[in-house]
């Protein structure tokens, strides 16, 4: 206990030390509850810049209301809120279809330290996102007035559709505030000009970004995708309206499966800043992992397939594709888009040389695209290029022009994925009721949207008369029994934690020469997951399993040892590579 104690003691020193060193800055949160969701994903974000920023010496503390709920003072709570406001660097106010008195109160109270003290710098985040009319209340005229109060005060506010949009603009302010001239960063405070009104400005340039991407991407689903043919036969002039344009997005956004969806809500969120170099990097960045997912997916669908045919056939591989198979499963790195072409190219050729059937049969027409000099692979090539220029910070406006260019080209090709979805598959309840003439199976499910702001918001229930696999990602198209089981290659992490929400995670490298541990990308922040196999069997017995089933942590640990136990059963079946052990032999 006293080690413990003295241990604690120690490591308590070190972060207070670590803390001190560091460059502090704290940033407010002002915001009604409604945008309870949007301030948790803007506390992501803060913690993804910070394992950035740490290496710069920098911190970023956030500061939310949540955390004074334990705050115990002689003085009213809202008092602690403004006391805490006076010490921070920012002040962050977001609100939607209301004020409230308190956020009201909190602006103000910046404010006037802003005026007195000239910090903390104030940035403020009007909501722009469709509601539903009949749950607008009197309190809409808070927010009426409250935009009439600081345009009155000459401050001016920023608006935002979604929060990868607000993550998006606001990232860049950052960059501003945190570089070696940020005390000179504009806010929405420091454009009052002492109560006057702004300069004029020279007038923007015309904002192109996504422009071919749309157009090309729109017509590219149309023979997918209903609401694509729909908007395409009613909106000839749809190129030259800008709210058509917007809605072309959307339909793109959701009409892409799932994972597709994302990133394209991503790229487009992005295309709607003003112009940056930190708009350019993203935007390319971006470009390229879409390129890459959309490969993966496609890979990951063959890979499943081909194993399940194994299984009853005897497959003959060439040793150009024995070794791309070997290749993929003792990677101990995340392949390139230049390997996951090459992959793609190799089981096209196993699926043809073999008479099996293809699991989107468009990929047939898709083989020659993946020889060399094809429009297909050249565009792959590009987007694998983009890494060069991103490494040495080299990159142009130009470079975003061809880059969304090629990213048409291949997904123009594989616009078939817009004819499917991707769903988790989470317990399975089984209801049986007295005099029910038979049982239902009730399957809980996420389906994976690209127009979703957030995936924990699509938990549904569907109801069949016979159970399909539990824990398990799975790709559809028409029927949920016509589909293609994803597991080991695409997880949901959440859902074999028993974790509430979908974290569906894409397979990108064994540690193969370490401790084996499997390793995966979670699709909406590229952030890396891993997967360690636990010490905890499975009882073989009957009694003792029982019993060890109704602990939910040695269920946790059944469902990611069976990752781990499907991946080394796949990677058996397809290149006749037995499970490798971290254990010594001697």
């Amino acid at each position: 206990m006293q080690l413990a104690a003295h241990l604690y003691a120690y490591q308590s020193f070190i972060l207070k030390t670590y803390l001190q060193i560091m460059k502090t800055v704290k940033i407010f949160i002002a915001s009604s509850s409604e945008l309870k969701e949007d301030r948790e994903q803007f506390r992501l974000f803060i913690s993804q810049q910070n394992d950035l920023l740490h290496t710069k010496g920098i911190y970023l503390q956030l500061v939310q209301w949540e955390n004074f709920l334990d705050a115990i003072s002689d003085t009213r709570l809202q008092d602690e809120y403004n006391k805490a406001i006076s010490d921070c660097d920012i002040v962050l106010c977001l609100f939607f279809t209301k004020v409230g008195k308190f956020s009201a109160e909190e602006f103000d109270t910046a404010y006037q330290v802003f005026k007195d003290k000239g910090k903390p710098k104030i940035w403020t985040y009007f909501k722009n996102a469709q509601i539903n009319t009949g749950s607008i209340t009197d309190e809409i005229n808070t927010l009426l007035a409250f935009k009439k109060k600081i345009s009155g005060l000459g401050h001016f506010y920023t608006e935002y559709t979604n929060i990868d949009n607000l993550k998006n603009k606001y990232r860049e302010q950052l960059d501003f505030f945190l570089s070696p001239s940020g005390d000179d960063v504009k806010t929405n405070e420091d454009e009052r000009n002492n109560g006057n009104p702004p300069a004029a400005e020279k007038e923007p340039a015309e904002n192109n970004f996504n422009k071919v991407l749309t157009k090309r991407l729109i017509e590219a689903i149309r023979p997918y995708n209903k609401k694509a043919n729909d908007f395409l036969t009613t909106n000839s002039d749809w190129e030259t309206n800008t709210d058509l344009s917007q809605t072309a997005k959307r339909i793109i956004i959701s009409g892409y499966v799932g994972v597709l969806g994302i990133q394209l809500r991503k790229l487009m969120s992005i295309g709607e800043e003003e112009l940056s170099e930190s708009k350019i990097k993203r935007y390319l960045e971006n470009s390229q992992l879409t390129v890459k997912r959309a490969l993966q997916l496609i890979c990951y669908v063959l890979l499943s397939r081909l194993w399940d045919f194994q299984l009853n056939n005897t497959c003959k591989f060439s040793q150009t594709q024995s070794n791309a198979l070997v290749r993929f499963f003792k990677n101990a790195a995340e392949d390139s888009i230049n390997g996951f072409t090459d992959l793609l190219k190799n089981l096209v050729e196993v699926f043809s040389e073999n008479n099996a059937d293809l699991p989107f049969p468009q990929l047939k027409e898709l083989l020659p695209a993946l020889q060399t000099g094809a429009a297909f692979r050249n565009a792959a090539i590009y987007l694998h290029g983009v890494t060069d220029p991103l490494n040495k910070a080299a990159y142009r406006l130009n470079d975003c022009s061809e880059a969304e260019k090629n990213l048409a080209v291949v997904l123009e090709n594989l616009s078939f994925l817009a004819a499917y979805k991707i769903i988790s598959i989470k317990e399975i309840d089984y209801a049986f009721q007295r005099n029910d003439k038979e049982g239902l199976y009730l399957h809980n499910y996420s389906l994976l949207e690209g127009s979703s702001q957030n995936n924990n918001n699509q938990e549904k229930v569907r109801k069949e008369n016979s159970p399909v696999i539990s824990y398990t990602v799975l790709l559809i198209k028409d029927n949920i029994r016509q589909n293609i089981n994803l597991a080991p290659f695409v997880i949901d992490y959440n859902a074999l934690g028993f974790s509430g929400g979908s974290k569906i995670c894409f397979y990108a490298f064994c540690n193969t020469y370490d401790d084996l541990n499997l390793n995966y990308s979670f699709i909406e922040d590229n952030s890396k997951v891993t997967i360690k196999k636990s010490k905890n069997p499975k009882p073989a017995d009957e009694q003792s399993i029982n019993n060890w089933l109704a602990n939910a942590a040695n269920r946790k640990d059944m469902n990611f040892d069976n990752v781990f136990n499907l991946f080394n059963e796949a990677k058996k079946i397809l290149t006749g590579l037995e499970e490798e052990t971290s254990e010594d032999t001697f």
